[in-house]
Formats: structure tokens, sequence, C-alpha cells
């Protein structure tokens, strides 16, 4: 019985010895791992609360008020009407689109180059509202970035952080 139990182990032991004895010998070619996919996740009541509260948006304003005086010099009232509708259905948008009733499409035209730019510097798959991101992804949050191109304010980046520690209408 000894005989055999050492025998076993004699042949159990080879065993590994054996298998790399075939295995093929790797190739001195380095073998890059796979990269897992990374995608960019923003607040979106932070950025449009950024959005509305930045010099960009301030300067679309005043380009909005200039054409208006000047169709209400010009006695054009039907431009006039048209640019103050305008600016009447901005500040309903505005208020919807921060409860989170209303598509940011208006917003995530004007910010598309930053997310490129944000995109090949961080390497990201895509970056996209973080109340639609898979949960399973890989993210990164890139909300700050964002609001820093917007050049938000201390005080709006209190305000949004209030506003994403205390939601409404969600």
């Amino acid at each position: 019985m000894r005989r055999i139990g050492f025998a076993i182990a004699l042949i159990l032991a080879s065993l590994p010895l054996a298998a790399s004895a075939q295995a093929p010998v790797p190739s001195s070619t380095p073998v890059a791992a796979p990269s897992i996919p990374v995608v960019g996740t923003f607040d979106k009541s932070s950025i449009v609360l950024a959005f509305y509260r930045s010099p960009l948006w301030a300067a679309i304003l005043a380009d909005r008020r200039f054409e208006l005086n000047a169709v209400k010099a010009a006695n054009d009232t039907a431009s006039a009407k048209e640019l103050e509708k305008y600016g009447a259905e901005s500040q309903d948008l505005a208020m919807q689109q921060l409860v989170g009733k209303a598509p940011i499409d208006n917003i995530l035209a004007v910010v598309q180059p930053e997310f490129k730019e944000i995109s090949n510097r961080m390497k990201l798959s895509s970056i996209v509202d973080s109340s639609v991101a898979d949960p399973k992804a890989a993210t990164v949050d890139v909300t700050s970035l964002l609001m820093d191109w917007l050049r938000a304010s201390s005080e709006t980046r209190k305000m949004a952080e209030e506003t994403h520690q205390h939601p409404t209408g969600k």
C-alpha cells in the first residue's frame, strides 16, 4: 500500500512539470490588457443652474436685448413681439429644466465642444446625465469640470450643491 501511495505522489508531482513542458512558450510581444470603457457623468440640475447663471448665458441675453432695442427703435413690432416671446419662453424653459421636467437639449448643444474636450482628455467613451448612466458602467463625475467651463461662481456651486442634496420635482 505504501508503494502505491508513493507512486501516486510521484505521478501527481510530475504532472505540473509535464504540463509546463508541453505548454507553448509565451511570446515576447507584450499583450495590452483590454481597457474598460469609462463614462463621464454630470448632475443635470447643477449644469442647468450653472448654465443660466453663466457669463455665456448673460451674453446671449445681452445680444437678445440689443436686438430687441434695435427692432423697437425701428418700430418693427412683429420682431419685437417674437423677441419678447423668446425671453418669456426661455425663462419658463429654464425653470422647467431646473426641476427636471424639460429636456436640456439647448444647454447640451452649447456645452458639446467641452464634452468632446473632456472626453478626449480623460479618455471617456461618452458623457451622459448621471440619472441615465448605466449603474454597472465605470463612471467618473465631470460635473465640476463642466461648471469650470461655464465659469460657475462659488455662489452658483453652493446653490448647485444644495439643489443636489435636496432635489425638487424628481
